[in-house]
């Protein structure tokens, strides 16, 4: 078996493989918390090939987690300040439990010391309470609550959460 790799993504071809893992990934992930509607408006307005090519250019990275050429998880990343902020970790579902999680934030707490960042901070919705669970077991606190209008009638509920590197 062959160990599980990061890799960054650049070329068309990946963002293209990526965002196809993105669309079935979110539907598993967010289903319990978020209606059809919202959970299609969101992987259209922040998970398709169009809104991550359009990331990439304000600067943000994204990584997928691969194992024998398949991908299992990616995550996305921007420098915000002296902040790393971590857009967003989804690993497939067959794959969870396997430390996956923890190899991205090994990887993330790397290029913050690499770029001289000390927190990686993310927003997480506040009934997702297994990725709650998962990031306080980790490490991250709660730092603070924040509701935001993301079009279309609809709202993210969420907590901003902090990881001091």
């Amino acid at each position: 078996m062959v160990d599980m790799i990061i890799r960054e993504i650049f070329s068309e071809a990946d963002i293209r493989r990526m965002t196809k893992v993105a669309e079935v990934v979110w539907r598993e992930a967010n289903m319990s918390f978020c209606t059809p509607e919202q959970v299609e408006y969101m992987i259209e307005m922040f998970q398709s090939f169009e809104a991550v090519s359009g990331q990439l250019v304000h600067g943000y990275r994204y990584f997928v987690v691969e194992e024998d050429g398949e991908i299992l998880a990616y995550f996305g990343v921007q420098p915000r300040g002296e902040r790393l902020f971590l857009s967003k970790f989804y690993i497939l579902k067959e794959h969870r439990g396997k430390g996956i999680f923890s190899l991205g934030l090994d990887y993330m707490s790397e290029l913050c010391r690499e770029q001289q960042l000390d927190t990686i901070y993310l927003t997480v919705n506040r009934n997702n309470h297994h990725a709650c669970e998962v990031y306080l077991h980790k490490g991250f606190r709660i730092a603070e609550e924040a509701v935001a209008d993301i079009g279309c009638g609809f709202v993210m509920d969420d907590y901003i959460m902090e990881y001091d590197v």
